[in-house]
């Protein structure tokens, strides 16, 4: 983010009020992947309910328990498995 920037600056908060409007834009499938104890895990289940309230295809996938970054903190653990598991069946699923 730039220097200087607040969280409502589009890198961080793409529904901000200085965001562009993304109603009218064509996205590709997005993947949300987020811990359940996350501080900005609100903002992200926000950001996936309104990319769907808009019609576009979006797939949130909240891991009870688990930080920021959980599947790198432990890469061998369960819940990296899932995690790798989602991803791998997000792009069969959306690939052309």
């Amino acid at each position: 983010m730039p220097v200087g920037e607040t969280r409502d600056h589009p890198f961080a908060n793409p529904l901000g009020p200085w965001s562009p409007r993304l109603e009218a834009l064509e996205l590709d499938p997005i993947l949300v992947l987020v811990g359940g104890n996350e501080l900005l895990k609100d903002r992200a289940h926000h950001y996936a309910t309104s990319l769907n309230h808009m019609g576009k295809k979006i797939q949130y996938v909240e891991f009870h328990g688990q930080e920021h970054g959980f599947f790198n903190y432990d890469p061998f653990s369960d819940a990296a498995l899932q995690t790798l598991l989602f991803i791998k069946s997000f792009m069969h699923d959306n690939s052309a």
